[in-house]
């Protein structure tokens, strides 16, 4: 985020400066925006897949959840860490808090789904709980590195946890 400025993002984007004193006031409203176009883009990805769980079998939302979840860590790294970073950034400034909510409440709306269709007693609160495991889990390998089939066989694990089903 300290990297951030007019310059840096006009010459990555290979454009004039102008262009994005244009478009962005400051530095803020760049970060301001971007978090809120992340935000947007994550919500519908995850409302593509709330739609793709809503007639999956009990059985089988374990795996194609943790399938969801995995894809969202293999797609882009560099998408994943600016993810993240824009997220931290809301704790930072209240005025981002919205678009970090909206982003949030799409993934419990996700997870609570899936939980529900995995059979789960409470599936909003462990839907939340969720969130926030697979949410440290995530860091955690993407600070510490490790193989994505370990990633994939925790995130697994929790999920059948927290969906109250046997392994």
């Amino acid at each position: 985020m300290a990297a951030v400025d007019h310059r840096t993002v006009a010459a990555e984007a290979g454009v004039p400066l102008g262009s994005t004193t244009y478009y962005f006031s400051s530095k803020d409203d760049m970060v301001s925006q971007t978090l809120n176009h992340v935000a947007e883009q994550e919500a519908q990805r995850l409302a593509e897949e709330r739609r793709s769980l809503a007639g999956a079998e009990a059985a089988d939302v374990p795996e194609r959840l943790t399938d969801i979840v995995m894809s969202g860590v293999t797609i882009d790294r560099m998408v994943l860490l600016a993810q993240y970073q824009l997220y931290l950034e809301s704790a930072r400034r209240e005025d981002l808090r919205p678009a970090a909510e909206r982003w949030d409440r799409a993934y419990a709306e996700l997870y609570e789904l899936a939980l529900e269709r995995a059979g789960s007693r409470d599936p909003a609160g462990r839907g939340r709980m969720l969130c926030l495991s697979l949410d440290g889990l995530i860091l955690q390998h993407m600070a510490m590195g490790g193989a994505l089939e370990d990633l994939r066989s925790q995130t697994l694990e929790l999920v059948r946890l927290f969906a109250g089903a046997e392994r």
